[in-house]
């Protein structure tokens, strides 16, 4: 159970007075029969009581500063290497890193994604200069999202992807495979990357880096009569072959929504509400048309990929083209006991009587404008501010609140990782 810091350090003092239990009871027969136990170095336990203790300090980026100035003992333990990783072990066991912020691209061309904050302390909050994305204006620049830690980026000048760390500012980049090239007709529209380990027990992302990840990059040919895959894995250095799919020249990957994984697949968003999915574990590339129940106006932003709360592919549809109802269908896709696959409604969501805003009777709307993953929240933008839902408890926190009675279309990509305040 996690303690205040005024307590464990009492608990380490009080422990330090009690009798060593290897003289208590010697004047008992029977313990006098038995053999001396050993002399226990009560330094090196204390020690180890302590760094319990603090691995049970919250993950936020202020606390193991903060409480490193209680004492230089503490301080010593805190900026320990070892202690470090097995803290990020601890809290990201069984659960993702700390939610840090945002990036948030407006769907503007050649416009540097920004870094937002969430409604931390002020005490944890991070100069968002300090994440400032790798880009230089004029090149074609693209930013598709964040999971396990690493950020992704596109340059379709230079004809690159570039995962970076935005915690360490490390970067790698990769010239696109040449099945993606302009003699052969064939474009990038959107891109996903993951932590290649992410399967592992035990693994915890945020010590993750760049060893081992993959990189899949998906187009579409110049008159769109074809969808292209292609998987870079780093542990062998090579892209694998490009997968093709023959589709309709109407089916457009949506460049400004997320990739989803969902099991061994990247799923996106295409245009009309449809999911593209590409298996990188079997290299399939298939689209999935959107419920046949669904009739809404088929803008991207009246759509989004998400994860079902059995971990399988969802699809979140506004059930309303004005917005202003803030009715969210939930679909699964899933089988029926004769073992066909489709679209099931899962849940009904009524925006209008979970937030209250303003004044009785203002006008409101809504859009999703992203997704998190690992929370399952969709992030929602309203004319009061921008909220995250949770699509399973439906609480929902404010991450940002403004009086500009206007949403602008953008897409927030959340950014998890564990951070300490001070330290590159």
């Amino acid at each position: 159970v996690p303690l205040p810091l005024h307590s464990s350090l009492h608990s380490t003092q009080t422990a330090a007075r009690l009798p060593n239990p290897s003289l208590a009871g010697m004047s008992s027969p029977s313990a006098a029969a038995s053999s001396p136990a050993p002399a226990l170095d009560g330094g090196v336990i204390l020690e180890e009581i302590l760094e319990e203790i603090l691995l049970r300090l919250p993950p936020q980026p202020s606390s193991l500063p903060r409480a490193s100035l209680v004492c230089t003992r503490w301080r010593r333990i805190l900026s320990d290497p070892g202690f470090l990783s097995r803290f990020r072990e601890h809290h990201g066991r069984n659960k993702p890193p700390p939610l840090l912020g945002f990036f948030d691209e407006e769907f503007r061309r050649d416009k540097r994604p920004i870094f937002k904050l969430t409604t931390m302390g002020r005490w944890d909050r991070i100069p968002p200069a300090r994440f400032s994305a790798p880009w230089i204006r004029g090149e074609g620049w693209a930013f598709f999202g964040c999971r396990h830690g690493l950020a992704l980026l596109i340059c379709q000048k230079r004809r690159e992807a570039v995962v970076w760390d935005p915690l360490t500012g490390h970067q790698r980049r990769l010239a696109f495979p040449p099945g993606f090239c302009r003699k052969k007709g064939r474009f990038v529209q959107n891109a996903a990357v993951m932590c290649a380990a992410a399967v592992e027990d035990g693994h915890v992302h945020g010590d993750c880096r760049f060893t081992p990840f993959r990189l899949a990059l998906v187009g579409s040919d110049s008159d769109g009569t074809h969808k292209f895959a292609c998987l870079y894995e780093s542990e062998s250095g090579v892209w694998g072959d490009v997968v093709s799919l023959e589709t309709t020249r109407s089916t457009c990957v949506c460049v400004a929504k997320p990739s989803v994984l969902v099991r061994n697949s990247f799923c996106w968003l295409v245009s009309g509400g449809g999911i593209l999915e590409f298996d990188f574990e079997i290299q399939s590339l298939v689209v999935i048309q959107k419920p046949a129940d669904v009739n809404v106006a088929a803008y991207h932003w009246s759509f989004l990929v998400v994860r079902t709360q059995h971990s399988g592919l969802g699809l979140a549809v506004f059930s309303e083209p004005d917005y202003q109802s803030g009715t969210i269908q939930l679909w699964e896709r899933k089988s029926n006991r004769d073992g066909v696959v489709g679209w099931e409604l899962q849940k009904t969501i009524q925006l209008d009587g979970l937030f209250s805003f303003g004044l009785t009777g203002e006008p409101n709307a809504f859009m999703m404008q992203g997704y998190d993953e690992d929370s399952n929240a969709i992030l929602l933008s309203t004319f009061y501010g921008e909220y995250m839902l949770q699509l399973e408890s439906m609480q929902f926190i404010n991450l940002i609140e403004h009086q500009s009675a206007c949403i602008f279309t953008r897409t927030y990509y959340p950014y998890r990782n564990f951070y300490v305040i001070g330290k590159r």
